[in-house]
């Protein structure tokens, strides 16, 4: 079912508070149908509510909680412990490994590529892990 007459009224009064020109309209359509439209008179009841919910942000502290695992994870390859200072060149190399997996750094990342840059950057530390481990057992 398409989405209903108080979803399009409550969606487009959002883009309008949010000043997204039609672009960024497309894109969040696309993003919420997971590529299928990029028309919200095409949006699903279901897609339609998480296109209002990410426009209301209440997405945003799950955004802001992705990128913090990120980093937390990127700590642990790092050698940091929390109360280290996480500086520039440590973001720096974060921001190239995102980039070369997902052409984006991180604060550019969605949700959606952010729930897969943390098993990357997981995967990344158990790699760097296996590596630290062989390099002591072959001492």
């Amino acid at each position: 079912m398409t989405r209903t007459l108080q979803q399009n009224k409550r969606f487009h009064a959002l883009i309008g508070l949010r000043k997204l020109d039609n672009e960024e309209k497309k894109a969040l359509c696309l993003d919420v149908s997971n590529g299928r439209t990029d028309a919200s008179s095409e949006l699903k009841v279901e897609e339609m509510d998480q296109a209002i919910a990410m426009l209301e942000g209440q997405v945003v502290g799950s955004v802001k909680k992705m990128r913090a695992k990120v980093i937390n994870v990127a700590r642990d390859i790092f050698g940091m412990v929390p109360r280290d200072e996480w500086g520039q060149q440590q973001y720096d190399a974060l921001n190239a490994f995102l980039i070369s997996k997902f052409k984006k750094p991180l604060h550019h990342l969605d949700y959606r590529t952010l729930v897969d840059a943390v098993t990357a950057v997981e995967k990344w530390r158990d790699s760097e892990t296996k590596k630290m481990v062989k390099a002591l057992i072959e001492k």
